[in-house]
């Protein structure tokens, strides 16, 4: 029996230079894309939907930066009259995100605005399933739709550029503490910089923080003054995320990768990534006691689970510092989780396996 191809279109989040958002190669064009599911998925993308034949649409996040609930409407009914199911896919509360400001040249923007959200909770309704990363994120949106599928964040194993395996330490060099992040992290990393501050001058001269990523507040940088810091940044061809994940995983040799989480509400719904992007370079992961890492991460075993305060920081630091068994155990168990369950040679089935469901269902109604 020949099983139908499914065509699928996506309609990326992208930047001011209209490339997919790294999310949106994460959660999207990766999996969608991945060699497993060539015979069965034909996927196209862009930033526009012009009625194509295609069996689904999916709307990545807040899809455009100009998105209105008119704009998504129309795209919809676009849809629906070419015969196509729309799916909306999600890996983050958004819709209760609380908005922040960025300068962009001279001018203050508020992200994300009251049309962004009133797109958002349209096709939170309006979608005919939504995709998304957590159970908590599940959670939180099922009474806005009965068809929610979890698809669990997996790395490609494609982009990773050596295997986990490899130490990355070497016998009488600095240790490295490495922070992977977007500027919506200054909190994250602020919380745990007393910890820090007291391990670097505890360990003086043996550790260096290194960090990839940048900041919204320069507040953030400022308060890293005086600490043993190093920055790293790709080439501008580097920025692209498969290209980034080439580029981080080829060159980031770090001890330990610190994955700190404020407990809040909106990080309740948040998932476990930087575990994974930690195992990709062989790191021992710190991570706070909070929803996103409670669920894959075994305290001592996979990583180090700790409360989110300074004491507790500097308690789990101090010990993989000093304990090169331990932490090299860590990192090698969380590198045999990535490869063994959460890269897309294991997971991209789980994709088209929501995507028939949706595609069947449809074709019984």
């Amino acid at each position: 029996m020949t099983v139908k191809r499914l065509s699928v279109h996506v309609l990326h989040e992208y930047d001011i230079a209209y490339r997919p958002h790294a999310s949106s190669y994460l959660r999207l064009l990766r999996p969608l894309s991945h060699p497993a599911l060539r015979k069965e998925i034909e996927l196209t993308y862009g930033l526009t939907y012009d009625q194509q034949d295609v069996d689904v649409v999916v709307f990545d996040r807040f899809w455009r930066p100009d998105v209105t609930r008119a704009k998504v409407t129309k795209v919809v009914d676009c849809a629906r009259r070419a015969g196509a199911k729309v799916v909306y896919s999600v890996d983050d509360d958004l819709l209760n995100m609380p908005a922040r400001s960025t300068r962009v040249g001279r001018d203050l923007v508020v992200w994300p605005t009251d049309d962004h959200r009133q797109a958002m909770a349209f096709l939170l309704s309006q979608a005919d399933a939504l995709w998304v990363t957590t159970e908590r994120l599940r959670e939180r949106y099922r009474s806005r739709n009965a068809n929610i599928t979890v698809l669990p964040n997996c790395l490609d194993e494609r982009l990773l550029s050596r295997p986990t395996q490899e130490p990355s330490w070497e016998a009488g060099a600095r240790q490295v503490i490495g922070f992977m992040g977007t500027p919506t992290h200054d909190a994250d990393l602020r919380m745990v910089l007393p910890a820090l501050r007291e391990i670097c001058d505890r360990y003086r001269d043996s550790v260096v923080l290194e960090i990839i990523g940048g900041f919204a507040d320069s507040e953030t940088t400022r308060d890293l003054a005086g600490l043993p810091v190093r920055y790293r940044t790709t080439l501008p061809t580097d920025h692209e995320y498969p290209y980034f994940m080439m580029w981080y995983t080829r060159s980031a040799h770090w001890d330990i990768g610190l994955a700190p989480l404020v407990d809040s509400d909106f990080n309740a719904c948040k998932s476990d990534i930087k575990l994974l992007d930690y195992a990709a370079v062989g790191a021992a992961s710190v991570c706070s006691r909070v929803p996103a890492y409670e669920s894959t991460v075994e305290h001592r075993l996979r990583g180090m689970l700790v409360g989110n305060h300074a004491d507790a920081w500097v308690t789990a630091l101090d010990e993989l510092l000093g304990n090169d068994c331990l932490r090299q155990s860590i990192a090698a168990e969380a590198a045999v989780y990535l490869h063994s369950q959460r890269t897309l040679a294991q997971g991209a089935r789980a994709w088209v396996s929501a995507l028939r469901s949706l595609c069947d269902r449809a074709d019984m109604e």
